[in-house]
């Protein structure tokens, strides 16, 4: 019995330990990238403290909101933290309001800018959460890999049964973490060219970078927490009539989707402001529709009835490219294509 508590610590070590290095290395990068700029790192620090706080109490909020059956009480969500996890979107919003409070408390000039700043060590710190997960059982595909070539890393890991049987789950937490280290690695790209950027009048310098960063996220955390077996999904307490519509969907998925329809909004807006309304605005608005129909019905709601993996995760993976392009066409139509200087 001590035997299986000293193993169950060290796991829960090893989680922590990886966690805690992708925080270390999002606030440096935030440090470094705000500073770039010839700013101090205060704000980056305050941020960083502010926004871990936050971002525990919203993630576990979050997952006692749709899981509540892990929990003995709602106190106890806050007070155990043997039991349960935490929804990881409570960290985005977090981070943003913590950045909100940096510009209350006027260490920072822009709330967009130190977004900016910190998107490249975000989608850092998402793959290292991820990648935590190499050392618990969260994390699981739905998809039982039986080809001997795939069953290891980065295609499947084993699981053990209580009757001792092996079987090898498709790894969503490590594809997740290869993907999230190729989002991390383009925005940092995009935020380094973003300073030799211009855009057309009356758009916004700031805020790209966070939006392509979330745009990105959302295509990754869609297609990836689909495969999931343990993603909580959408199971409301004050509003259980929705139940019914929601409940074959994650909070994961919702907030993704939203996060990127945001971004097709914001851009859509400022577009029309300098561009005037256009033929391609209607079109950008009509392939967020369509792809939303491919992920959601083609997608997740056919790999649910149907359980037909390589037909579904096709028709996900091109409707949310489609997603994709439709926020940043949009955001391509506020680019002020002139020569920097003029």
């Amino acid at each position: 019995m001590d035997y299986v508590l000293d193993l169950d610590f060290a796991v829960f070590r090893m989680s922590a330990v990886t966690i805690s290095l992708g925080i270390l290395l999002a606030v440096l990068i935030t440090c470094a990238l705000y500073a770039r700029r010839g700013e101090g790192i205060t704000a980056p620090l305050a941020l960083g403290v502010m926004g871990l706080l936050f971002g525990v109490v919203f993630g576990r909020f979050l997952h006692w909101y749709f899981t509540g059956e892990v929990y003995a009480s709602f106190a106890a969500a806050f007070t155990d933290f043997d039991r349960g996890s935490f929804c990881l979107q409570g960290m985005f919003l977090g981070v943003w309001l913590a950045a909100f409070l940096a510009k209350k408390l006027r260490l920072t000039g822009s709330v967009k800018g130190l977004l900016d700043a910190a998107a490249p060590g975000l989608c850092l710190l998402v793959a290292f959460i991820r990648l935590s997960a190499l050392f618990n059982t969260t994390c699981r595909g739905r998809i039982t890999i039986k080809t001997p070539l795939f069953q290891r890393l980065p295609f499947s890991v084993a699981s053990v049964d209580a009757a001792g049987n092996v079987t090898y789950r498709f790894a969503s937490f490590f594809i997740a973490f290869l993907l999230m280290l190729a989002v991390t690695a383009v925005v940092w790209r995009f935020y380094l060219d973003d300073e030799e950027r211009w855009m057309k009048w009356p758009c916004a310098g700031d805020g790209n970078t966070i939006h392509m960063a979330l745009v990105l996220y959302g295509v990754v955390e869609i297609i990836m927490d689909s495969t999931r077996n343990d993603s909580p999904l959408m199971h409301f307490r004050l509003i259980s009539q929705l139940n019914k519509f929601s409940a074959f969907i994650s909070l994961a998925q919702i907030f993704a989707a939203v996060a990127i329809l945001c971004v097709l909004i914001y851009y859509s807006r400022m577009s029309i402001k300098a561009n005037g309304f256009r033929w391609y605005h209607p079109l950008l608005w009509l392939g967020f529709l369509v792809s939303l129909f491919g992920v959601g019905k083609l997608g997740e709601y056919n790999v649910q009835r149907y359980a037909t993996y390589a037909k579904c995760y096709a028709w996900m993976g091109a409707s949310l490219i489609l997603m994709a392009a439709t926020a940043i066409l949009a955001w391509k139509s506020c680019l002020d294509t002139g020569e920097y200087g003029e």
